[in-house]
């Protein structure tokens, strides 16, 4: 199976020309990914700047929120993966390119600053459109640009790179394109990994990216704190539905306690999936935003989940999706598990 086999549906709609053309008009991109950014959101930001580089745009990268200890490897120099007060933004830009995200509310304060200075604003994503009561409604200005079936916006862009065939790619393109692919797969163990996230690493690889650098600097970067907060935790978790629903709780004093943040604690969910019977698992944080609750919600397949997040004002895959409610923790807990046990009770009952 070549590598390339996907590229020709993408390539032929209208919204890639659209994309193609402004991005070849653009003389100056700026790039930007989601609030709590994550490995799939910087890794490819960090092989999207370095692609545009190599093929001589000017380009800048500007977040929302500032970039977790456990990626700046990405930007060694800490020139690249900047935010607000690390980097001077221009006054206007010819092209905003958001990747990882098609919510403009997942940019905060970012989209009412920079919406409105940008010529052209395209959306690059790879999950399923927002549809139900929060539907979204974009600019005349914006273009989405999506792909659902690729594991992440690192395969995305990997195909999108080779049909645009500005430049070749790199090692540094590489390196961003590989923990893109890798995060956003759990180490290639979601079930939406394809043959062809297999088949990119492997290219990834070929242009010296080494996996075992890039594992031990993103997942052995826990401090002994960090270590007590999961033992913590683990010893709280809750399950209804006979087990088929496991969640954890997380207020802000246990978190400051500890002295995580929020990307140090974004592992944990994923133990939960450990649990023999649970088929959909949960994480509640309590955010330093007054009254805000973020929660993350994980299936192992077979329950899809994304419906509730979107019923709730979030989004997400089928099978991994997130959203943030401002109410307190246990209003927040008792909302979402009560929506959670109906779709596993209807999932039991009639297989959907």
């Amino acid at each position: 199976m070549s590598s390339k086999e996907k590229i020709p549906e993408l390539s032929k709609t209208k919204e890639y020309q659209k994309f193609k053309m402004w991005l070849d008009q653009a003389k100056r991109v700026l790039i930007s990914t989601h609030a709590l950014p994550d490995g799939d959101g910087l890794g490819a930001e960090t092989a999207f700047y370095h692609y545009l580089k190599r093929a001589r745009k000017a380009c800048r990268v500007y977040n929302p929120d500032p970039v977790p200890k456990r990626y700046r490897f990405l930007d060694p120099k800490n020139g690249i993966l900047l935010g607000p007060g690390e980097v001077e933004l221009w006054d206007t830009c010819d092209l905003w390119v958001i990747l990882d995200t098609n919510d403009p509310r997942r940019l905060g304060k970012l989209w009412s600053e920079i919406s409105l200075r940008s010529k052209k604003i395209v959306f690059l994503d790879h999950h399923p459109g927002i549809v139900g009561p929060q539907e979204i409604s974009y600019p005349p200005h914006a273009l989405l640009l999506t792909d659902p079936a690729s594991s992440s916006i690192g395969e995305m862009l990997y195909h999108l790179f080779k049909e645009l065939n500005l430049t070749k790619l790199n090692k540094e393109v590489a390196i961003g394109l590989y923990v893109s692919i890798m995060t956003d797969t759990n180490s290639f163990r979601y079930s939406r990994t394809t043959s062809l996230s297999h088949l990119i690493a492997a290219e990834m690889i070929s242009l010296e990216v080494n996996p075992e650098e890039v594992y031990q600097a993103i997942y052995s970067s826990k401090e002994l704190s960090h270590l007590q907060l999961l033992g913590h935790m683990l010893q709280n978790v809750k399950v209804t539905a006979g087990g088929k629903v496991a969640w954890l709780e997380m207020g802000l004093d246990l978190r400051k306690k500890h002295q995580a943040t929020a990307d140090d604690t974004q592992s944990f969910l994923n133990l939960l999936l450990l649990l023999k019977d649970a088929e959909v698992v949960c994480f509640f944080r309590e955010e330093e935003e007054a009254g805000e609750v973020r929660v993350s919600i994980k299936s192992k397949g077979k329950v899809i989940i994304n419906k509730v997040a979107m019923e709730l004002g979030g989004g997400g895959h089928e099978f991994a999706a997130g959203l943030a409610l401002s109410a307190p923790l246990n209003k927040t807990v008792e909302a979402v598990i009560k929506r959670l046990e109906t779709i596993v009770e209807s999932f039991e009952k009639f297989g959907k």
